[in-house]
């Protein structure tokens, strides 16, 4: 895999009137803005370091979220998938980025598979086992994503320059 792609993201309405649809249009909107910081590289800078020693990297946090994504799993009663929550990297920290095209489509499939599984579900609904509501779950993941989507903005600056949304 070369370039990661740049996707388009629809900024979500100003004054939504369904918490739902609020709550899934800014998650939506930071999924995007994750893949957003990734577009336009190639998997090498992908994988570059922020600052020795931490290992985190652009890959890093995509791996990273496509494993958090679990957190809306738990409602299809299926089987979680390991989405690399050793993060890919070696006995050196790197990340392996011969893998990156398979990072971005295990991440995809995570969303997916996370918009499949709580389609029409109450957002009073506890998750299976837990006592996290689908409510707290959503809220948690916009913060998850917003947090790691600042450390993606200054790791995109660090890598090309590249700043803003």
């Amino acid at each position: 895999m070369s370039t990661w792609t740049m996707p388009a993201r629809p900024e979500p309405p100003i004054n939504p009137t369904d918490e739902r649809v609020a709550l899934e249009d800014r998650l939506e909107f930071q999924r995007t803005t994750l893949l957003m910081k990734c577009g336009g590289l190639e998997p090498e800078q992908l994988a570059l370091r922020s600052v020795p020693p931490s290992t985190l990297s652009l890959l890093g946090l995509v791996r990273h979220l496509s494993a958090v994504e679990a957190w809306f799993h738990s409602y299809d009663g299926q089987p979680d998938h390991q989405y690399f929550w050793d993060y890919g990297s070696t006995e050196s920290g790197d990340v392996d980025i011969t893998k990156a095209a398979d990072d971005l489509a295990s991440y995809l499939a995570s969303v997916a598979r996370s918009r499949a599984a709580v389609a029409g579900r109450s957002l009073d609904e506890a998750s299976p086992g837990e006592d996290y509501t689908l409510r707290w779950i959503y809220l948690h993941m916009i913060e998850e994503y917003a947090r790691h989507n600042g450390h993606a903005d200054f790791l995109r600056e660090r890598i090309d320059g590249a700043t803003g949304e």
